[in-house]
Parts: C-alpha cells; structure tokens; sequence
C-alpha cells in the first residue's frame, strides 16, 4: 500500500508518482477561474496535504486515511488555517462512472467511522443522521467538507486524471464566516464557476450551505436523493 505524503514535502523525497499527481493537482486548481477559491489559496500557499491510497471504497485503506484526516485536522487545528487541505488519491481506482464513484465515496466514508466511535467522531453540533438534509459528515469530533473529484465528472472543475476526495474542516468555514469572509468567498465561487464551467453547479446552486452531503460526488442528483453512508459495526470492516 502506498505511503501518504506532504505535497510541501522537497522534490527529492517525493515518489514520481506523487510528483505526478501533485502537478496534475496544481495544473487543475491553478487554472484560470477554477470554481474553488480556498483551493486555490491552499495550492497558492503550499497549505495541503496529499494522501496517496489504493482504492476508493474497497476497504483497504481507510485505516490509513482516517489516520491521515485526523492527523490534518489536529495540524488545522493547532495552526488555525483558513486553507489548509488534504487530498486523498486513489491511483487504483479507474473507469467509473458518476453513479459508481459517488457509491465508493459513500462507502469509504462509512468505512472511516463506526457505530462504536460514532460518539466520538461528530462534532457536538454536527447532524448524525444521513436521513436528515443537515446530516455532518465528521471525524475526530470534527465536521467536514467532501469534495469528489474523477475523470468522468460531468463538472469540468471536479474533472481530474486520478481518483480523489479533497477534505476541509467545516471549522474553517465558520471562522471565515466570523472574519466576514465566507459569503464574499461564495458569492466569487459561483462566478467563476460560470466562468469555467459555463454553469453554476447545479447542486449548489439549489441547495448551497443546507445540504451538504448531495454536493459531495458532484453528481447532478435528484431531490428524492438519500445519502448512502451508514455506521457499521467495526467487524464489519474486517
């Protein structure tokens, strides 16, 4: 199983797989408009993690990258960054389909809690219940944000050669909604979404901070749509 590694790590230490991707992933956000602007700040200020897996949703690895996630959220933590990142890479997994790579994200995520750390992971204010539209996907006792990105993305800004899952704290968000910044910082997402894309993404534009976890996969779904992650027992995952 391949090693996580520091993106910010010096060129000599980096496998050529991970300076592959680590290019590939500054040549997608450092595009001109790209939809994302705290992505593009985490690139600009060498403020990111990239984590180097197997497969996506096949089990065997999400003990590694739940490591990982709660290593970046105690740094982001402790640094109180606005930007900082991580990227999760899947370099197995290839040839899915919108429908299938939203399928291994929910269940990687299921993967990286449990029924018995459930109380644990969510954040104290953080929804639980993926019934509810307000559900909190959440680690460590922290919620975060999910963004999918793969080659077959119908969005041009979630379309990248390697499979991945880019993660933020919903801290960080809130702190910028504190610092004034958070609504301009949406407001200039979607512009440039436009810009880019040539449309706003759909889910957001309909749903925007009210339901989180239909954004993930950046798959255009329908408003019947339930949120596939459940909490398994641990004897589950073995």
């Amino acid at each position: 199983m391949l090693c996580p590694v520091r993106a910010d790590a010096s060129p000599s230490s980096a496998s050529p797989l991970a300076a592959t991707i680590d290019g590939q992933l500054r040549e997608l956000v450092l595009a001109e408009n790209y939809p994302c602007v705290a992505a593009v700040q985490a690139i600009t200020r060498n403020d990111y993690l990239v984590g180097i897996y197997r497969r996506l949703g096949f089990g065997d690895c999400w003990q590694e990258l739940r490591s990982d996630l709660t290593s970046y959220l105690r740094q982001q933590k402790a640094t109180k960054s606005l930007y900082r990142t991580m990227f999760a890479v899947f370099p197995e997994t290839n040839g899915q389909n919108e429908e299938e790579f939203e399928a291994a994200l929910w269940r990687e995520l299921s993967m990286l809690s449990s029924e018995e750390q459930r109380a644990n992971d969510w954040a104290p204010d953080a929804c639980s219940d993926p019934s509810d539209k307000g559900f909190a996907f959440s680690l460590d006792g922290e919620a975060l944000f999910v963004v999918g990105v793969h080659a077959a993305s119908s969005r041009r800004g979630r379309r990248f050669p390697f499979t991945g899952l880019i993660f933020n704290a919903f801290s960080q968000f809130e702190l910028l909604e504190r610092k004034g910044g958070y609504a301009k910082m949406a407001a200039l997402n979607r512009q440039r979404d436009l810009a880019f894309d040539g449309s706003v993404n759909p889910m957001v534009a309909l749903h925007g901070d009210a339901w989180e976890a239909i954004q993930f996969s950046g798959r255009t779904n329908p408003n019947e749509w339930k949120c596939p992650f459940r909490f398994m027992r641990e004897g589950e995952k073995k």
